[in-house]
């Protein structure tokens, strides 16, 4: 069962207290895209000041700390179980207690809600990182996301994830369309107490919350091992390539792995791969080089990158006795079937 009820008011100051604990990126929930207007200081801004209002905007907002959450609904009827990482998340009345957060549109997420029209906001821990790693993927439309994830139901059935720090389990007061935004506002109905220090952002760079706290779990080493796949190591170097570049992303790549290899060396069954690594590092910044968005997520560029996900895309670069030889794991062989793009 949850534990004892607490005000709205009292978990908010025990939230302003707590320290920094995730802090060297700050990201968003999503990625922006840029409007055709602008309201700023009473006047519309033109389409060659928008960049520049955009990057002031960001400036400003990465350095304000916020709690990651995980927002979670429930169709139980039609068995469809889903979540969201957040970290648009705020209080905005207290009489009645109203919080808000943001959803990205399109969004299946979005249709659920207000299907189901209640919804529980889970404040992660600080020890809590693979929960928003994992909520913040991209949802199949039918699929149970909290399937092998512990949960209890919430007083209106919404899933409440085990062992968070705080819960608020409300229904829908409002929702309206902002810019590329749905803003959620829920009327709190249960509260439960924060029992531990919540995992918060802080900013240097803008990112998602999804890459952040992913970022920061693979440097920590505190990944799920059953997280570390394909995508996971094509996110991670777009992450860094994006923010450093490929020439100085690629120790950080490398030290990156073999830091999380050495961690997990009773799992790992191959090892690290130096033929392998900067191929895909090679790969993932030629892509990004030729991507035409430069504020694109990690799930639209791969959506649009398709081939970096392709298992036989080494296949069509690599003999198996190359890529598989001794000599390609400890130094880069050079493909014998196709020339690098």
């Amino acid at each position: 069962m949850l534990r004892k009820v607490v005000t709205m008011a009292a978990s908010r100051r025990m939230l302003r207290v707590v320290p920094l604990i995730c802090g060297k990126h700050f990201r968003y929930c999503s990625s922006a895209t840029r409007p055709q207007q602008t309201l700023y200081n009473g006047s519309v801004s033109t389409e060659s000041e928008e960049p520049i209002l955009q990057r002031s905007f960001k400036n400003v907002m990465r350095r304000v700390p916020s709690p990651v959450v995980v927002v979670t609904t429930a169709s139980y009827q039609d068995q469809i179980l889903r979540g969201m990482t957040c970290g648009s998340f705020t209080s905005v009345s207290f009489k009645p207690p109203i919080v808000s957060f943001c959803i990205q549109h399109p969004s299946h997420m979005h249709e659920l809600l207000l299907q189901t029209k209640h919804f529980a906001i889970n404040i992660l821990s600080k020890n809590q990182a693979h929960y928003a790693t994992r909520f913040a993927k991209p949802a199949d439309e039918s699929k149970d996301q909290l399937q092998s994830i512990p949960y209890e139901e919430g007083i209106n059935g919404a899933p409440i994830l085990a062992d968070v720090a705080g819960v608020l389990e409300c229904k829908l007061h409002d929702v309206h369309t902002v810019g590329d935004h749905h803003v959620w506002y829920g009327e709190v109905l249960k509260t439960t107490e924060l029992r531990d220090e919540p995992l918060l952002y802080f900013a240097r760079t803008y990112r998602s919350v999804g890459d952040e706290v992913f970022m920061t779990a693979f440097e920590d080493t505190t990944l799920l091992f059953e997280d570390w796949t394909h995508a996971a190591h094509l996110r991670m170097a777009w992450n860094y390539i994006k923010e450093y570049g490929r020439e100085k992303a690629t120790p950080l790549i490398k030290t990156g792995i073999k830091k999380y290899n050495e961690q997990n060396k009773d799992k790992i069954v191959r090892g690290y791969h130096e033929t392998l690594t900067v191929f895909f590092i090679h790969m993932v910044a030629d892509a990004i080089k030729k991507c035409d968005h430069p504020d694109i997520t990690f799930e639209e560029f791969i959506e649009k990158q398709t081939y970096l996900s392709d298992k036989e895309l080494l296949n069509r670069y690599y003999s198996p006795h190359i890529i598989n030889s001794h000599r390609a794991k400890m130094m880069f062989e050079p493909p014998d079937k196709h020339e690098l793009p």
